[in-house]
């Protein structure tokens, strides 16, 4: 098991004008996997180039357990990184695929296969060391390039978007499988991806980046529910910003005015965010319930979503089946005070 230490990471490409990431610093525990997420070009492969020693930073540091890795080569490192492509080699068999490290590392060939066979069953494909690559699934060659990057026991895993490529089903079980086998082994991960739903359900801590600048890391519910800018509210679902003068525990915005609840003392311009779930529609007025006009209803399987006109602005509601019934025409939208949470403002625009 290995701590990273990440200070101050900086690095710019050539003919780029931003950084590919931007001053980033991080401190990764022991066994801990940490989803980095992000939209595409927020930096979050090219963490994962220079903490595997692919690439080297313009500035700052990466520690392993206090290791600087700045003179450390990337076979030296014990971080191997695995890519959303299997890249298993077509005329080798699953064994020989898996064995590839451990032969470059002289390993005796009975407990080379030994070990082989013990990554297959960790990845529960026992039996199959005798079959191409062309033989198996997408499914089954992304789990046998983990057991492939598995075998040489590295200190860091490091997956880049191992998934993407997957049908749900499949996407999930593996999702589930590396979940399961990194707690078994131990071993500190990192994730990229741009799934938000990946990166919840499988990190111990999220990493949110955007334009190379590191936005908030924090463990996924606290992250999922209480994000702390306008921009990291965002990436993590939020559309309904609302901003306004603050008198005691009331709110004066353009739309209205609403009742808050635990924002920072001494805050006179404040915005405030709420999760599309978290509203609700009513048929009627009620507490902290604002008149509005439904522009459209759509049915999208497991919740149904609303774009209410709230005065000039506009406001997404989603809801379960059956909560709401069928409301159309005017209906009131409630912001229940418990989920309302303040936000910075790291975003030029202009609030309701």
């Amino acid at each position: 098991m290995t701590q990273i230490e990440i200070n101050q990471l900086h690095k710019c490409y050539p003919r780029q004008t931003m950084p590919a990431v931007n001053r980033i610093t991080l401190n990764i525990p022991s066994g801990t996997l940490l989803a980095l997420l992000g939209p595409s070009g927020s930096g979050k492969s090219t963490i994962l180039k220079l903490i595997a020693g692919i690439d080297q930073p313009d500035a700052g540091s990466i520690h392993f357990d206090g290791q600087d890795m700045a003179r450390v080569a990337a076979n030296r490192r014990g971080a191997v990184l695995m890519f959303q492509k299997a890249y298993l080699f077509p005329f080798l068999s699953v064994a020989d695929n898996i064995a590839f490290g451990l032969k470059i590392k002289r390993m005796p060939r009975t407990q080379m296969m030994d070990a082989v066979r013990h990554m297959l069953d960790l990845v529960e494909l026992p039996g199959i060391e005798g079959k191409r690559p062309a033989q198996l699934s997408g499914g089954e060659q992304q789990r046998v390039a983990l057991a492939r990057a598995l075998v040489t026991r590295p200190h860091v895993l490091l997956l880049d978007e191992p998934f993407s490529s997957l049908d749900p089903a499949v996407r999930q079980t593996l999702q589930e499988a590396v979940r399961r086998i990194q707690r078994e082994l131990g071993i500190t991960m990192l994730l990229v991806t741009h799934d938000r739903s990946e990166a919840l359900s499988m990190a111990d801590q999220v990493a949110l980046l955007d334009q190379g600048r590191l936005l908030a890391c924090n463990a996924p519910r606290q992250l999922f529910q209480r994000p702390p800018t306008r921009r990291a509210a965002r990436l993590m679902g939020v559309s309904t910003f609302l901003s306004g003068t603050l008198d005691g525990n009331r709110l004066h915005t353009r739309l209205g005015a609403l009742t808050v609840d635990a924002l920072p003392n001494g805050c006179q311009r404040t915005i405030v965010a709420i999760r599309p779930e978290h509203l609700r529609l009513l048929p009627m007025p009620g507490p902290n319930a604002l008149p509005a006009h439904v522009a459209e209803r759509t049915f999208r399987g497991e919740h149904v979503e609303y774009r209410l006109c709230v005065g000039e602005e506009t406001i997404r509601v989603r809801t379960y089946e059956g909560d709401n019934g069928d409301l159309s025409g005017s209906v009131f939208v409630q912001f229940p005070v418990e989920h309302l949470f303040a936000v910075e403002d790291d975003e030029p625009e202009q609030q309701a």
